[in-house]
C-alpha cells in the first residue's frame, strides 16, 4: 500500500540508500508552488530506522556552495566509498551551459556534503546514480532520451572511457537510472515514455553483470492518478523487504512540487517486478500507520546548511547526537541559526538540546518571531528585563521546548543567541541541535 512520506517540503528523485540500521533518501528540492523545474537549487537528506517515523536533517548542499554550477540542481544518489560518503548531483555548468556531474563528500551519511567538482569524462552528466558493486564503483546516468553507464576510478574524480556503456539500444529509458542489485542480478530502473507522449512510468530491465547487456522487462509503475507527470526514484531492501521509492503530485496538484513516496516492492517468478499501483491520493493520506516526519537540524552543521555561526565555534565531545555541538555563547549576540524550509505551510512545534552548568538567558527568534518563557504573548519590555531562561542541566544534554509558530512556505532562520555578556571564565549554554515537529 502507498504512503506518502512527505508533506512538511516539496521533494522529489528519491535515491534509497541502507547504512548500519538507517535507511537514507537522498533527495532533490523543489521550491514551493514554483511552475519550473528550473528553480530547484539545493539537496535534502532524510533517515528512519523504522519506515514511520522519519527525520528530515535539513539542506545538504545547495547551488551556493557549487563554484562550477549556475542553475539546475536535480537528481542526486549518495553512496559508502573508502570510509567517507559521496554525493552524486548534476546542475548546468557555468562554463558550457550544459549539464555536468558533481561530486560532494561528507564524514556522515546525513550531510551536509563538500563540492569536490565535477566528475570527468561525463557528457550531458544529468540525473547521476553511484553503484558500488564490492571493490569497483559505477556511476549510471541518463538524460535527453539516453542511459549511459561506466567504471568509475577509485576517487571518483573520473570516468574509464573504455568502460561506457550507451544503453540506449538495449531499453527504452529516457533519465533518472538507478541500480540496485536483487536475486544476483543487477536490476536498472528507470523513467521512460513511448514516443514522447507524457507522463512517465516507471520502467526496469535486468543483466547478469553491471555493464549489461540489460533484457528488458517494462513498466512495474504505469500511468496514475496524481501523477506529476516525471516519475524518478529507487529500490532498496531494508529489515528483510523491499520498497519502492518515487514521488508524486498529490499534495500540492501541481507537476513543479512534488512529495516522496513509497511502496512495498515483490519480483515475480520471472525476476519481474510485480507492479506497483500508487493508491489514490486521500488513501495515501490517512493509511494507519502513515509516516510521521520530524526535522532535525543540527547545530555544528550549520554553516554548511544555511544556516549561521555568530561569535561561536563547532566543538567534538561525548553526548552530541552529529557533527559535534555549538559552543561559546558568552558574548551579546553570539549564538548559532539553522535553516528550516518549508513546503505546505503548517504548525511546528520548535525544541532545542542543550546543555550548561547554570542558568542562562537567551533569545530564540523562530520565522522572525520572538519567543520567551514559552509565552509568545509577553510584552518585549518583559522580555527585555528577563529573555527565555535555559535552566541549569548539570552539564547534562536535555532537549527543551521553546513554543510553537506558523510558518509559512519558504526559507526561514531560526537562531539562538545569548542576551547578555558573561563574567570572564563563565561557560555559556553548548547547542546541539534544534528540532521541528509538525503539528497537525
Amino acid at each position: 500500500m502507498s504512503s506518502l512520506l512527505t508533506n512538511h517540503i516539496f521533494a522529489a528523485d528519491p535515491s534509497a540508500h541502507v547504512f548500519g540500521d538507517r535507511l537514507y533518501l537522498y533527495v532533490s528540492y523543489d521550491e514551493p508552488y514554483t511552475n519550473s523545474y528550473d528553480t530547484m537549487s539545493c539537496y535534502h537528506a532524510l533517515s528512519t530506522s523504522d519506515l514511520v517515523n522519519w527525520v528530515d536533517h535539513g539542506r545538504i548542499l545547495h547551488l551556493d556552495q557549487v563554484n562550477w554550477a549556475i542553475s539546475h540542481m536535480w537528481a542526486i544518489d549518495a553512496n559508502y566509498w573508502q570510509g567517507k560518503y559521496y554525493l552524486v548531483f548534476c546542475a548546468i555548468e557555468r562554463e558550457s551551459s550544459t549539464f555536468k556531474t558533481g561530486l560532494a563528500v561528507s564524514d556522515r551519511p546525513e550531510g551536509p556534503f563538500t563540492n569536490l567538482g565535477t566528475i570527468h569524462g561525463v557528457e550531458w552528466g544529468q540525473d547521476p546514480s553511484l553503484f558500488i558493486d564490492g571493490d569497483t564503483p559505477y556511476l549510471v546516468w541518463g538524460g535527453r532520451g539516453a542511459i549511459l553507464i561506466g567504471e568509475l576510478n577509485a576517487d571518483l574524480k573520473s570516468i574509464k572511457p573504455q568502460t561506457i556503456r550507451n544503453l540506449s539500444d538495449q531499453i527504452g529509458g529516457y533519465e533518472g537510472p538507478f541500480l540496485h542489485k536483487a536475486n544476483d542480478k543487477y536490476y536498472l530502473t528507470y523513467p521512460a515514455l513511448d514516443n514522447e507522449k507524457w507522463p512517465q512510468r516507471m520502467c526496469h530491465a535486468v543483466a547478469e553483470t553491471p555493464l549489461g547487456p540489460y533484457r528488458d522487462l517494462g513498466v512495474y509503475i504505469d500511468e496514475y492518478p496524481g501523477n506529476s507527470g516525471t516519475i524518478h526514484g529507487s529500490v532498496v531492501e531494508f529489515n528483510g523487504e523491499w520498497f519502492a521509492f518515487y514521488h508524486s503530485g498529490w499534495v500540492s496538484g501541481t507537476q513543479t512540487a512534488r512529495s516522496l513516496m513509497m511502496d512495498r516492492l515483490s519480483y515475480a517468478s520471472d525476476g519481474r517486478i510485480k507492479p506497483i499501483i500508487p493508491a489514490e491520493s486521500i488513501i495515501a493520506r490517512e493509511v494507519p500507520g502513515s509516516t510521521h516526519v520530524v526535522v532535525c537540524l543540527d547545530a555544528a552543521a550549520a554553516e554548511g546548511a544555511g544556516g549561521r555561526l555568530f561569535g561561536t565555534r563547532v566543538a567534538n565531545g561525548h553526548g552530541s547526537s552529529g557533527h559535534g555541538y555549538v559552543t561559546g555563547l558568552v558574548k551579546q549576540e553570539y549564538g548559532v541559526s539553522v535553516l528550516l524550509q518549508v513546503g505546505l505551510p503548517r504548525e511546528y512545534e520548535i525544541w532545542v538540546r542543550y546543555r550548561s552548568t547554570q542558568d542562562h538567558v537567551a533569545r530564540v527568534v523562530a520565522g522572525r518571531h520572538l519567543f520567551y518563557d514559552g509565552n509568545q504573548n509577553q510584552s518585549y519590555d518583559q522580555y527585555i528585563n528577563r529573555g527565555t531562561v535555559f535552566p541549569n542541566t548539570q552539564g547534562n544534554w536535555v532537549e527543551m521546548r521553546i513554543g510553537t509558530h506558523f510558518f509559512e512556505f519558504g526559507d526561514h532562520q531560526i537562531r539562538l543567541s545569548n542576551s547578555h555578556n558573561l563574567s570572564a571564565g563563565q561557560a555559556g549554554i553548548d547547542v546541539d541541535f534544534f528540532k521541528l515537529i509538525p503539528l497537525g
